[in-house]
């Protein structure tokens, strides 16, 4: 049983957004068929995708960003959570528009009221554009909570964010994750895209931090370019810290699983980026 880590259920918030939107430019969609739970934004079709793939967990990670991305709620991700036990796990939305009391206050809700498994976060597409980098000061005390709670933080970097909320390029760049690393070294870090384009930046930072995970998720797939280096370093050095993930509804389910399958993995190393280390990372074992 498989546990993905980028997973965007039909939620009645989220099929109004981008990633259920047909006309929006995804290039990452190219070569493979949109999903028929997509289409018709149906949750009973999309658990029988999961039960068909082997997906036994679809992580939920909450997003508070500027449109057409836009904020879904997390109390509609944990009503989704509740309507299908066992099924999902979230973590909790930031909005960085608002004060950062109000941002630790809901960060404490989500873990100790509704369970949420981390807390989420992206400063390059935010609502408040006075955010643009990770390693912005102002955004320590979310950190620091992290570490308290005991919770990973999940941080999303990618050209085609920057490109859909037409935000600078450069924003995508994970250089910006070293800072934190180093600041925080008890706090987990989940790379959501893994930073693509920027590759090796992204495995630079993970090599010389050992709290920083890879996630890949849809740019694991041997049609996206410098992708097999993902591969390489997991085989290699971050057998521990790769992550599957779908990016559904971007990507479907079981083609995406077997395009994980297909790379050549060292024995065992398969299993660990497929669902163990999503259990590790977090606090399910």
């Amino acid at each position: 049983m498989y546990i993905d880590m980028r997973l965007r259920p039909p939620l009645p918030t989220w099929v109004g957004k981008a990633n259920f939107a047909k006309g929006i430019f995804y290039p990452v969609r190219i070569g493979f068929d949109r999903p028929p739970s997509a289409e018709a934004r149906s949750m009973d079709l999309l658990l029988s995708e999961m039960d068909e793939a082997g997906v036994e967990y679809g992580v939920i990670m909450g997003r508070q960003s500027v449109e057409p991305l836009g904020v879904i709620p997390n109390d509609e991700i944990a009503a989704c959570i509740n309507a299908h036990p066992g099924r999902f796990l979230g973590w909790a939305g930031i909005d960085l528009n608002q004060p950062m009391e109000a941002c630790l206050s809901e960060a404490r809700r989500c873990i100790r009221e509704l369970g949420f498994k981390g807390v989420s976060i992206e400063p390059s597409i935010a609502r408040d554009e006075s955010y643009s980098r990770a390693d912005d000061r102002r955004l320590y005390p979310l950190y620091e909570e992290c570490v308290r709670l005991n919770v990973p933080v999940n941080i999303s970097l990618s050209a085609v964010l920057q490109s859909t909320v037409n935000r600078p390029y450069e924003l995508g760049n994970p250089i910006q994750i070293y800072q934190i690393a180093k600041d925080f070294p008890e706090l987990d870090i989940h790379v959501a895209h893994a930073a693509w384009p920027y590759v090796m930046e992204m495995i630079g930072v993970c090599f010389v931090c050992p709290n920083v995970w890879l996630s890949p998720d849809q740019y694991m797939i041997k049609m996206v370019p410098s992708a097999q280096e993902y591969v390489k370093a997991a085989n290699h050095y971050f057998q521990d810290r790769t992550l599957f993930g779908t990016s559904y509804p971007s990507k479907p389910l079981a083609p995406m699983i077997q395009a994980y399958k297909d790379w050549e993995w060292f024995p065992g190393v398969a299993e660990k980026v497929l669902h163990q280390n999503a259990r590790r990372l977090m606090r399910m074992v």
